[in-house]
């Protein structure tokens, strides 16, 4: 069962607009479980019908902060991070196996590294403003797990955004420094809501759902908030 809590207002960031159901999906570009979790929040949404408007917002998130510019290596830094190559191979194993019920495909290699996301959430937030992120979002997360790009490369994420139809004035938005500002202003302030895990939904500004949940259980909570906006 779901559990649905009121958390601080975070419009002041967000924005204000109000669809029906806004769902602001905060979450990292190298989480598999932020694109397992949307695959899920998807087809839930597809069960809603035409009844709710939707308007999905992405929110950024660094699981890795201090992750150097310039990366590293997966094996050595998730191996540590587990506490043994052995758990990391198991994890690694149990999030393909999950990925393929999904439909998702999840390819790691040796030669793998783990970006700084940074300036991929620069361009995400670019993205938005041309009412891209989602596709954005979704290139960023084939990119990178199942074609094992290097997605905190500048040109790995030029060449994302113009396969998405990203026109140049996106680009140099995402690599300018209020994209840079901003993107730093709300990685500081969702911080301070104390959100230690991603994937996290914040519904219409009140409620929180944390964690990649199966689809039934996203549209039972989708619905009953649905319900207490009317």
């Amino acid at each position: 069962m779901l559990s649905v809590f009121d958390i601080l207002p975070i419009s002041d960031i967000l924005g204000e607009h109000m669809a029906d159901l806004r769902i602001d999906i905060i979450s990292d570009l190298v989480c598999p479980w932020c694109y397992l979790g949307y695959s899920r929040l998807k087809q839930a949404i597809e069960q809603l019908g035409d009844d709710y408007r939707i308007d999905i917002r992405w929110q950024p998130f660094e699981l890795h902060p201090d992750m150097p510019l310039t990366g590293a290596d997966r094996e050595t830094y998730l191996g540590e991070r587990f506490g043994s190559p052995e758990k990391l191979n198991e994890a690694t194993h149990a999030i393909q196996q999950v990925g393929i019920e999904a439909n998702i495909q999840f390819n790691f290699s040796e030669k793998d590294r783990i970006p700084n996301t940074k300036l991929a959430h620069q361009f995400v937030l670019a993205a938005t403003q041309s009412g891209l992120a989602t596709p954005f979002v979704l290139a960023l997360f084939h990119a990178y797990f199942t074609d094992g790009k290097d997605i905190g490369l500048q040109a790995t994420l030029e060449e994302v955004a113009t396969s998405i139809g990203m026109q140049k004035v996106d680009i140099d938005y995402a690599l300018s420094s209020k994209a840079k500002t901003l993107t730093e202003k709300k990685l500081e302030h969702l911080r301070g809501l104390n959100i230690q895990s991603v994937p996290t939904y914040v519904i219409n500004d009140k409620y929180m759902i944390q964690g990649a949940h199966d689809p039934e259980s996203f549209l039972k909570v989708l619905n009953d908030i649905a319900e207490k906006e009317l």
